[in-house]
């Protein structure tokens, strides 16, 4: 006597609920993503001071184009002392390195450099080489604050 099945097990999967669900998920964490204010998600308290005095262990020297001087550059550093000639810089930043000699080399203050808009590469490149050449540590930076 042979008895059959009268059903058959079917191994087939339908995944039409599975795009609805992907798509009720997709649809939440957009909505969920675009009310996040990133203001109110991390709460910094940021610090702020009202003096304009600078690092002191930062040299600021800047480069501007000037056709006055000979070289065609006035170099100002710290905002206070102008030169026009890159041997006069180098004299300057010897002196202002000398107060800074018995203290250990990452110690030492570093050059924060700023060029004007009319500045050459060739201008650049002869200050790097003297900061290269007297092992000062330089950073480029980009404008003024």
């Amino acid at each position: 006597m042979a008895i059959k099945r009268s059903s058959k097990i079917d191994s087939s999967f339908s995944s039409s609920s599975m795009t609805d669900l992907v798509f009720l998920l997709l649809v939440f964490f957009i909505l969920a993503t675009t009310l996040i204010n990133p203001n109110n998600a991390v709460k910094l308290t940021l610090p702020s001071s009202s003096s304009q005095e600078g690092d002191p262990s930062v040299i600021a020297l800047s480069v501007i184009g000037d056709s006055s001087s000979p070289s065609g550059y006035r170099y100002v550093i710290n905002r206070d002392e102008q030169y026009e000639e890159v041997s006069e810089v180098a004299g300057a930043l010897r002196v202002h390195y000398a107060e800074y000699a018995d203290r250990p080399e990452e110690d030492r203050p570093y050059i924060s450099l700023r060029c004007d808009e009319k500045v050459t590469v060739d201008a650049l490149v002869e200050i790097i080489d003297l900061t290269r050449e007297e092992k000062y540590k330089m950073v480029l930076a980009t404008k003024e604050k």
